[in-house]
């Protein structure tokens, strides 16, 4: 589908690329694997651009057909939080890793200091800097932001511009964060468990031996148990970032994809 040559060409040709500018922009700014803060803001708008300029054919015929004057400011709003959620989807799926990043530090004590005195500016612990690094490149392996693209340039043909996807309602939100949570606990339950089987023999050892330093000893016994409980999660981390990611995408896909009723 080309543009449409006639005496309102050049304000659908401009409107086409705005929205569609908007709907990746909002991807771009939000999607873990495309948001990294290593990358300037400038190249990110570039690349969004130039991607807008080469979609920009398959989306003006939906300007033809809606009119120019049906565009309004409520409609690119809701272009940039339409690709602000196809990024979220995503970034909501890989929190799993954070929850079980979290339980492995609290468990093992290596975020003891910021449990103590925790500092807003600061990042998160090593454990989750580590495993979401690992997530990231393994979403990066697995293409998944080539998948996005793809789906957000098919969606132009689907999705009218400055319509919400019926598809996502709040329910489907509500069960996209429970699943993200699951899988979390489904992660982090070996570590407690290993843990907590740790703090019995602890109980133990300080009712038999009341003058051993228990808080010293824990440390030196539960770091290491933490590092092989994260050795033995590593072989599996593809196969887990697989599992995150499905929800998300087909919930993107879900409205995004699949024409609306009637």
């Amino acid at each position: 589908m080309g543009i449409a040559i006639g005496s309102d060409w050049l304000t659908q040709a401009t409107l086409a690329f705005m929205l569609v500018s908007l709907r990746l922009f909002g991807m771009f700014l939000s999607a873990p694997m495309l948001s990294f803060r290593a990358a300037p803001l400038r190249l990110r708008l570039l690349v969004c651009l130039v991607l807008a300029l080469c979609l920009m054919p398959t989306a003006a015929g939906r300007i033809g057909d809606l009119g120019a004057q049906s565009i309004t400011f409520l409609s690119g709003a809701i272009e940039v939080l339409v690709g602000i959620t196809v990024g979220f989807v995503i970034r909501l799926g890989l929190m799993a890793f954070d929850l079980a990043a979290e339980v492995l530090s609290a468990q093992t004590g290596l975020s003891f200091a910021s449990t103590y005195a925790r500092d807003s500016a600061l990042p998160s612990g090593v454990i989750g800097e580590f495993l979401g690094m690992c997530a990231l490149a393994i979403v990066l392996l697995l293409n998944v932001h080539l998948v996005l693209i793809e789906v957000l340039a098919h969606s132009f043909s689907v999705v009218p511009f400055g319509v919400w996807p019926k598809a996502w309602d709040r329910d489907a939100m509500m069960v996209l964060m429970t699943s993200a949570f699951r899988l979390g606990l489904v992660m982090s339950a070996p570590i407690f468990a290993v843990h907590v089987l740790f703090s019995m023999v602890q109980s133990v050892l300080s009712r038999t031996s009341p003058q051993l330093n228990l808080f010293s000893v824990g440390f030196a016994v539960s770091v290491p148990l933490g590092l092989l409980a994260l050795g033995l999660l590593m072989p599996d981390l593809p196969r887990l970032v697989e599992r995150a990611l499905e929800p998300p995408l087909e919930f993107i896909r879900h409205g995004l994809e699949k024409l609306p009723p009637g």
